[in-house]
């Protein structure tokens, strides 16, 4: 038994080691075809673009010969047109290597294996390096104090806490340049979500009434009592500013990294959730409730907006120009003013 035992470990052994060698072999063998294949593509591609120099060079002369340009100037253009050349060889290269490291293995039957995975050959389609990109994305964080403005009444003698009503803003935008040769004038358009909070003064509580919504006295002494409104909204913009332009033989790209900008707009949208919070202390015990009702408020929101910053951040202000709560109610209408980053 240990006999056979031995020569079944043997076996195995010798098995191992020849498929480790194999194995190796293969690794070699694929570096040095990738070796040569390069070798190769260096050759063509050096040749092809000296028969491009040598035709340069020949319209050069063939203009000095003709007096269109003096000697000083077709040697410059001899030059210039020599780094083209090697440039043009070094890019060249550099971009076979890159397909190469893109490449996929393409197996029988119209599918290929990757990372242990099957899939259609038909439905690849590399995306094409795009030379001039006019859209870029951004995520949007805003916060800042919130308020209403009330008929028959200024911010001063509102209802409602300046310093404690707060507001914030989650989204994610995008900005389209408008003219083809400069990016002074952009499109910016999105989607947000909208947290609009009051405090009202005084131990005072937002009651439903049928179809009017009242702040009213509440009987416990409150430690915290606000309305929260959440809009998911479409805000639209022009912003305007310069820009800096990198520009090279391949590609065109715009960025606003430390400038200026200001943008103009509104905003649409829906009112999807309104809940208040109170918390209050009721026979030695702490109470937290959450109401979740309309209240009366409207559901379609619209508005005006604006910002103005440099680079990332920018002071920012928003007015509802749809009133919080539907008519027969006093018209209240949501402001807010803070502070809004754009990431990209």
């Amino acid at each position: 038994m240990k006999t056979i035992t031995m020569y079944l470990c043997l076996a195995f052994l010798c098995v191992n080691f020849t498929m480790q060698a194999q194995q190796k072999d293969s690794i070699q063998l694929k570096k040095e075809r990738t070796k040569k294949y390069l070798e190769n593509r260096l050759r063509i591609i050096t040749e092809d673009e000296k028969i491009l120099l040598k035709n340069t060079v020949e319209l050069i002369n063939s203009d000095l010969e003709k007096g269109k340009i003096s000697k000083e100037e077709a040697e410059k253009q001899k030059k210039k047109a020599a780094m083209l050349t090697a440039a043009n060889i070094e890019y060249r290269m550099a971009k076979e290597k890159r397909e190469m490291l893109l490449d996929y293995r393409i197996q029988e039957n119209g599918s290929f294996i990757r990372f242990g995975e099957v899939f259609d050959s038909r439905k690849i389609k590399k995306r094409p390096f795009r030379y001039d990109r006019r859209t870029y994305s951004d995520l949007v964080f805003a916060l800042g104090f919130n308020n209403a403005l009330q008929d028959g009444k200024s911010l001063g003698d509102s209802d409602y806490r300046m310093a404690g009503s707060r507001f914030f803003e989650f989204g994610i935008s995008w900005r389209t340049r408008l003219f083809k040769k400069h990016n002074f004038v952009r499109f910016k358009y999105g989607l947000s979500l909208q947290y609009n909070n009051l405090k009202p003064t005084g131990n005072r509580v937002f009651v439903d009434n049928g179809n009017t919504t009242t702040l009213e006295q509440f009987p416990n002494d409150l430690r915290r009592s606000k309305i929260r409104m959440t809009n998911l909204v479409v805000p639209i913009y022009f912003e305007f500013g310069p820009s800096n332009k990198k520009e090279t033989d391949h590609y065109i790209r715009y960025n606003t990294r430390k400038k200026f900008k200001i943008g103009i707009g509104g905003y649409a949208g829906f009112n999807i959730a309104v809940k208040q919070k109170l918390k209050y202390s009721e026979d030695g015990d702490r109470v937290d409730q959450e109401i979740r009702r309309n209240f009366n408020t409207n559901t379609f929101v619209y508005g005006l907006a604006g910002y103005i910053g440099w680079d990332d951040l920018s002071l920012y202000c928003k007015y509802d120009l749809s009133p919080i709560f539907k008519s027969p109610n006093l018209e209240q209408r949501n402001i807010s003013l803070g502070l809004r980053l754009d990431v990209f």
